[in-house]
């Protein structure tokens, strides 16, 4: 559910990554967990996971506190590690 104008699985032979920033949404979020963590269909997260809904509050927190910036991949990774109990591990 992620906007993307080229075909990059076919051009670029990889997939599109994206960025978490105060735009993000619960898709791109979820998104960029399965595509972090490579997680092949069976274990892939959906936008109505719990676990997306708890990164897009926390992601949503940042931004009203001030932040400017992107997150950063190892951010997202502690935080979602964090969240998930220990279920996904900082890479």
């Amino acid at each position: 559910e992620i906007y993307n104008i080229f075909d990059t699985d076919r051009i670029l032979k990889r997939k599109p990554m994206v960025a978490i920033g105060p735009t993000s949404g619960l898709a791109g979020i979820a998104y960029w967990i399965n595509a972090n963590y490579r997680l092949d269909d069976e274990h892939k997260l959906d936008k109505k996971d719990p676990l997306v809904a708890a990164m897009k509050e926390w992601v949503d927190g940042e931004y009203a506190n001030g932040r400017q910036t992107t997150l950063a991949a190892n951010e997202v990774e502690r935080k979602l590690e964090e969240l998930s109990g220990g279920k996904f591990k900082v890479q």
